[in-house]
């Protein structure tokens, strides 16, 4: 844990944008390995199957990834139900909050 209080903010973007890349790794050859299992263990094989890209697009999978840690998109938050629940808690009568012993 101390060993990741010591990093800088970027090395910390990195160090999960990593992690999210190994895990699109493993998911997708695990769908290559079932597409694959799934091919050789069918009798019939008349019919083509659809490649496992259709299952699972790694490629686009990590070009999200790649894409969204640069471009961090500020989400717009609405405070006004908080600012009208601190405006309204000032005037609000504590006593008559029944107390739980």
């Amino acid at each position: 844990m101390d060993l990741i209080y010591s990093w800088t903010p970027k090395e910390y973007c990195n160090f999960l944008q990593g992690s999210q890349l190994a895990k699109i790794d493993d998911f997708e050859r695990q769908v290559q390995s079932a597409w694959v299992a799934g091919i050789v263990s069918k009798q019939k094989k008349s019919r083509k199957e659809p490649p496992a890209k259709k299952y699972f697009d790694a490629e686009k999978a990590r070009k999200e990834i790649l894409s969204g840690i640069d471009n961090k998109q500020q989400v717009k938050l609405d405070f006004t139900l908080y600012d009208q629940m601190r405006e309204e808690l000032k005037t609000f009568n504590w006593q008559l909050v029944e107390k739980k012993s």
